[in-house]
């Protein structure tokens, strides 16, 4: 049968598939973002749901009897895909905001911010640097070969038209961005901890030198102080991004564990 008269023929099974595939690729910071042209995202979709498509042909019925039915299968796909899009820009917008926040204010970098279109805001200049160097770094990896990966796993595991949406999905994402959160405190702790060491230093010049004019002084060393071991970590950051690939995997484990259903699970 053309392919054509076999996506006509299960033409609600095919719509499914490209919710959920959607819902992943326009949601998240690596397939979806602004400066990407919508017919390639468009294009991208459309490729990967022929692609589940003839590989899983339809294993279950779907139960739905009404439009609403159908709708309502529609959101519940389309929320698995945002859903781990969600961990993905959680993860990317920890080191932008988190540790890029924590690491300008402990440099004085803290009025100091840069536009961020795929987000349309302002975001720290440090946490900028961090989050170009983080895409890179996932790109590198193949991180994005993974992501697809993943949508390939949860079709093969929970069957399109099958999704229960658990009562831990708020604890779920919850707990993720928990994770998110200390992973950015972890990367920011070298620039604080020398901005501690520093702060006590002045502390102590004070005392001893009391005509000393710690604001003159000490602003400019912080910033000097603080893009040297910006600049020193950078390598050390690189490394700390295979926990941050791996917690992200992990994260996206658990937000699909809150969708699926025990009955099709392996």
């Amino acid at each position: 049968m053309p392919a054509a008269n076999l996506i006509l023929a299960n033409a609600d099974y095919f719509i499914l598939i490209m919710f959920r595939v959607s819902g992943l690729v326009i949601s998240s910071p690596i397939f979806g973002r602004v400066n990407v042209p919508q017919i390639a995202k468009i294009g991208l979709c459309l490729s990967l749901g022929f692609l589940f498509f003839i590989t899983f042909p339809q294993e279950v019925d779907l139960h739905y009897s009404t439009l609403f039915g159908f709708l309502l299968l529609c959101a519940g796909e389309l929320l698995l895909g945002v859903a781990l899009a969600f961990t993905t820009n959680i993860f990317f917008s920890m080191t932008a905001f988190t540790a890029g926040q924590l690491i300008d204010m402990q440099i004085g970098f803290g009025i100091v911010n840069v536009f961020d279109a795929q987000n349309q805001t302002q975001v720290p200049m440090m946490g900028n640097v961090l989050n170009i160097m983080m895409l890179i770094l996932f790109f590198l990896v193949d991180g994005h070969l993974r992501l697809i990966e993943i949508v390939y796993l949860t079709v093969e595991r929970m069957p399109i038209g099958t999704l229960i949406i658990s009562g831990t999905v708020g604890l779920t994402a919850l707990e993720v961005f928990a994770r998110s959160f200390l992973l950015g405190v972890m990367m920011a702790l070298p620039i604080l901890a020398s901005g501690l060491t520093l702060e006590i230093g002045f502390g102590m010049m004070m005392r001893a030198v009391p005509q000393l004019h710690m604001f003159v002084v000490g602003i400019p060393l912080k910033i000097i102080v603080g893009l040297f071991v910006f600049s020193v970590t950078l390598p050390v950051f690189a490394g700390f991004t295979n926990r941050i690939f791996s917690e992200l995997w992990n994260g996206m484990e658990l937000m699909f564990g809150a969708f699926a259903n025990p009955e099709y699970s392996p």
